[in-house]
């Protein structure tokens, strides 16, 4: 979040300048990723995105022509995401409690006022309670328009009333993994940074490897960075940028108050905004607080330690000392590999001066700026190997586990619906056995055996008093029940993909021979030819290792014995002959799914979810009705192939339901097997040097699974309101078609819609097979089987 209020009253002052494009011409430009993201996708775009889930397409859009501008004029640009939250950033985001407060809250205040509203109260409000007040207003009206129409509401699909919008910048991890798997195939340079990406690009300006920083106003707070980049004009071909000497200048305060005034309003170090500002309106924050220390000369840090309300006053110290500190001793991974502290003369700043002479002392005293203070792990984090965070910023590990290593914490929010389901909060309870513990033994193992013994703990927005202790450490280590698993082609023109890696299991005669080895890999004197060289086997080694943890295999380490169970039958017989190469990742997505058992294909949620389908649908054709019910699951990891547009068109919250399910499995899927791909790194399996900086991105994360968002419920809901539409006008396909051309805008959105729906219902019929196998092993019920068969003929009729 950016410094609050100070970029209107930047403008405002006319201290914003603007300068051609043209200027930045052979340039390498640094981008924050949260402050360009936050330009583009405003409040008044992607309103719907929290109704349906997926990744925001418009930004795809808005992306390839901002890119385009850079060719042009030969400016190359380097987007840095940010990493792990500092202490005060956890806080305000509800990480410790799981954002369970946040959502109460949300609860109570959405019908009041409008997330980040004018009035005061905005200004007490964090950007994660407006983000779920939104949600949770949006979804009433909804729940109230679908009751007061179902008299009326035949096949006409109710438009919504209220957007899912919020004046806050979306969480831009949520979709990192999109981004990052894009510029990749644009072969465009990125970077996570280990916490703050503006730090990170302060790093890499004064280093030399960015000429320029498109970032945000906290940016003024660093003496080492003069000017950048705040807004960019593409279509006028101008961009705005800030001279931080006019601006304090014409502020007439220095630095020192400068970052007084900007931890008291709150920014992305504190984003609380403290006492006395509280009151203010959050438009005129800024502007308040600069009148505050210019006339009366205030000191905000002094003011809190004389605030009578002692209460109030140690909580506000803390966040005070905890955002100075942050901005201090912030880490940056730096040319060397490591992670280390952005230091005092990278800054501009004067090692020599004493810290503990300004009213800005860090919560332990020190003597120089150079001296780090001993509870500095309770402002910034506790650090990790500088190896982990290499893959961090590579984007091979997302950084919730990570985090939850360092904080103790894993936080298991609400998902988009609400996560009111009973089985969903059953899939969070039985993701500790199913996922967490081996995630973290696998993660922890290779590292300080501190983080093999502490307490770690998952914490759950619905019983944030009931949290569970994960298992970091079991006996014999995961690591070691699995290292014998080895598949290794040597084929480097080889990509691996979920559907290559059955082709290569399933074309072997024993499995026991092939994929399981005497000696383990890791040790210095195996010969670099025996070890993993190739990014395929990198990836198929520890993808049969992770479905050997996931139960699909059954390892006996004694005999050296290999073999599927009944879910790895099903698995192997996922061939090309079968399954579609671009549909196995989704199929075995869902397979995973129904083999948690927490909710099956017909199987309604507890508590029941009112559908968007009529009433007259449902009381007339209740048959059908089910029939479109299994349809939208399955079609729940459909991938729609579309144009990047902005959606308006209709929701149903009941599908989300549903893909909110398989997204959290699919998430899980993801930390596992990033966790057993670390873990095998971790111990020098694989020859590092067989691939360059870009073979990293290219060929190895690039390639692996489950990284892309799971789809929105678009596809599941296009042939919802098609089939009932079909139903109701006779069996008149035209007519069907016509009100899903119409409502969903596919001309420009989908504009090879008959394609995408004959190839939907390929993806459905390939699945029943799926299905079949399961049922022949009795795995689901035969009657769930034979009723889908008939949902897919249903559509194939209609279609």
């Amino acid at each position: 979040m950016p410094i609050k209020s100070l970029e209107s009253f930047l403008f405002e002052r006319g201290l914003v300048g603007t300068y051609p494009i043209e200027s930045l011409k052979n340039a390498t430009l640094g981008i924050d990723v949260d402050h360009y993201v936050s330009r583009l996708l405003t409040s008044k775009r992607e309103q719907y995105l929290d109704a349906i889930g997926g990744f925001p397409t418009s930004l795809k859009m808005y992306l390839e022509s901002d890119l385009q501008v850079f060719q042009e004029y030969d400016i190359t640009p380097v987007f840095v995401f940010s990493g792990s939250p500092v202490a005060n950033q956890a806080e305000a985001s509800g990480y410790y409690t799981a954002s369970a407060s946040e959502a109460a809250a949300a609860a109570i205040n959405a019908s009041n006022t409008g997330p980040m509203s004018s009035s005061s109260t905005s200004s007490t409000r964090t950007a994660k309670e407006a983000i779920l007040a939104q949600r949770h207003k949006g979804w009433t009206q909804w729940t109230n328009l679908l009751s007061n129409n179902q008299n009326t509401y035949i096949d006409q699909p109710i438009p919504p009333t209220e957007a899912f919008r919020y004046n806050v910048p979306l969480d831009t991890k949520r979709f990192q993994s999109d981004l990052i798997s894009f510029f990749i195939s644009q072969e465009i340079h990125y970077q996570v940074a280990p916490y703050s990406s503006w730090f990170q690009l302060a790093y890499l300006l004064h280093t030399g490897y960015i000429d320029a920083i498109y970032g945000p106003t906290e940016l003024l707070m660093l003496k080492s960075v003069e000017k950048f980049i705040l807004g960019m004009e593409f279509p006028n071909k101008e961009y705005r940028f800030v001279d931080k000497n006019r601006v304090l200048n014409e502020l007439r305060c220095s630095l020192e108050e400068f970052i007084d005034i900007s931890m008291a309003v709150g920014n992305d170090l504190q984003p609380y905004t403290l006492s006395p500002l509280r009151i203010y309106p959050s438009q005129q924050l800024f502007e308040i607080a600069l009148e505050m220390v210019i006339n009366s000369g205030t000191d905000f840090y002094a003011y809190q330690l004389i605030n009578p309300i002692k209460t109030e006053s140690s909580q506000s110290i803390e966040r005070f000392q905890k955002g100075i500190s942050a901005l201090r001793f912030m880490p940056v991974l730096k040319e060397n590999g490591k992670v280390e502290l952005y230091s005092p003369s990278e800054r501009g700043e004067d090692a020599s001066s004493n810290a503990s002479s300004s009213s800005y002392s860090p919560p332990s005293s020190t003597s120089s700026l150079d001296a780090i203070p001993n509870d500095i792990h309770d402002v910034v984090a506790q650090r990790l190997p500088h190896e982990y965070y290499f893959y961090r910023s590579i984007g091979l590990i997302s950084g919730k586990l990570l985090d939850a290593i360092t904080t103790g914490i894993y936080a298991e929010e609400p998902p988009l619906d609400g996560g009111s389901s009973n089985s969903y909060r059953q899939l969070v309870k039985d993701s500790v056995e199913l996922f967490k513990n081996q995630e973290l033994n696998l993660l922890t193992q290779p590292i300080n055996r501190y983080y093999q013994i502490k307490p770690i703990k998952q914490v759950k927005w619905f019983l944030p008093d009931d949290s569970v202790s994960l298992t970091n450490r079991v006996s014999p280590p995961l690591f070691e029940r699995i290292n014998l698993l080895v598949v290794k082609t040597d084929d480097v023109d080889r990509k691996f993909s979920v559907s290559e890696f059955i082709s290569v299991i399933s074309g072997t005669n024993g499995l026991s021979e092939t994929f399981v080895t005497d000696k383990v890999l890791f040790p210095n004197s195996v010969p670099r030819s025996q070890k993993l060289t190739t990014p395929f086997d990198l990836l198929a080694t520890n993808f049969l290792r992770f479905l050997t943890l996931l139960g699909f295999f059954e390892f006996d380490t004694t005999k050296k014995s290999l073999k599927p169970i009944s879910w790895g039958k099903i698995l192997l017989s996922m061939t090309q002959d079968t399954l579609d190469e671009q549909f196995a990742e989704a199929a075995f997505v869902l397979l995973v799914f129904f083999k948690t058992g927490v909710l099956s294909l017909f199987e309604e949620t507890v508590p029941a979810t009112p559908s968007a389908l009529s009433k007259a649908t449902i009381r007339s054709y209740p048959k059908e009705s089910s029939f479109i019910l299994a349809i939208t699951r399955v079609l729940s990891v459909f991938r729609l192939e579309q144009k990047p547009s902005n959606y308006h068109g209709p929701i149903d919250r009941k599908t989300l339901i549903f893909r909110n399910h398989v997204d959290f499995i699919k998430e899980n899927l993801n930390d596992l097997y990033e966790t057993t791909v670390v873990s095998s790194l971790a111990a020098g399996e694989f020859d590092r040097l067989s691939v360059d900086n870009f073979g990293w991105q290219r060929q190895i994360v690039g390639a692996m699974p489950f990284k892309l968002s799971t789809p929105s419920t678009v596809m599941a809901m296009i042939w919802e309101f098609y089939l009932q539409k079909y139903l109701h006008s006779g069996n008149s396909k035209t007519d069907a078609l016509a009100l899903v051309m119409t409502m969903f805008n596919t001309n420009k959105a989908v504009p090879n819609l008959q394609e995408e729906l004959r190839r939907s219902v390929t993806f459905m019929t390939q699945f029943a097979q799926v299905l079949s196998k399961m049922s022949e092993f009795g795995l689901c019920k035969k009657q769930d089987y034979e009723l889908f068969v008939e949902a897919v003929e249903f559509a194939k009729q209609a279609l």
